[in-house]
């Protein structure tokens, strides 16, 4: 089961993102967690982090509707999703809204914007664009767990090959380029950059495979 964290500042809202979940044919594979978006940026980032969820989808304006928080939310939905990227890289996130233009013009990437009414459109024959995007949610989360698993699987078969002394240049490199990715996968903001890294230094490419391996662990439970 996939955990899958659902940002608004309106409870009517995260109450209906939940019974959107569970009238939905994927139900038995998401575990909804809903929340009011946290004033500040930096805390809500480390909420989510102690959260842990598979995905995060967020509503792009946090501080359009005063119903339900009193305080002033100092980012938009795309704000948080690509905060919490720059540490996550290639984490699923997704970002509603009826404002679709807004959002994307704020967006350095446009595929994470969805408009809310083709979500949440409750009439007849609506069913199948509802049951896609939870889909698509769910499509994006296995898609990532793979690419971190083989990623790290075939680093490892490289390191093991240049320990051998058996590698060329080109598995010299395919080792920084896969080492790069899963870095980021831990924490992208304090990633060395590939280009300062060096073709040689096995202790810290074994430090990386420890760490990525945690982390699969981690995803592997969360996903059960």
């Amino acid at each position: 089961m996939y955990k899958i964290l659902f940002v608004d500042e309106e409870n009517d809202t995260l109450q209906d993102f939940e019974e959107f979940v569970d009238k939905s044919a994927s139900k038995a594979k998401i575990e909804p967690i809903t929340m009011l978006p946290l004033a500040e940026l930096d805390d809500m980032i480390e909420k989510i982090i102690k959260i842990s969820p598979d995905a995060i989808i967020s509503d792009f304006r946090l501080n359009e509707l005063k119903t339900d928080i009193k305080y002033t939310v100092k980012y938009n939905g795309v704000d948080l999703v690509e905060e919490f990227q720059s540490i996550r890289n290639h984490f699923p996130c997704f970002v509603l809204t009826a404002v679709d233009d807004e959002a994307v013009s704020n967006s350095d990437d446009v595929n994470i914007v969805y408009v809310k009414n083709l979500i949440y459109n409750k009439e007849e024959g609506k069913g199948k664009a509802k049951a896609g995007f939870l889909e698509r949610v769910i499509s994006q989360i296995e898609h990532y767990k793979a690419r971190i698993q083989s990623s790290q699987t075939e680093l490892a078969e490289l390191i093991e090959i240049r320990r051998k002394g058996e590698a060329d240049i080109s598995i010299e490199n395919r080792i920084i380029e896969l080492d790069d990715f899963l870095e980021k996968t831990i924490d992208g903001k304090s990633v060395i950059p590939a280009e300062f890294k060096t073709l040689t230094n096995s202790s810290r490419l074994d430090s990386i495979l420890n760490k990525v391996d945690q982390l699969l662990k981690k995803l592997e439970e969360d996903g059960k």
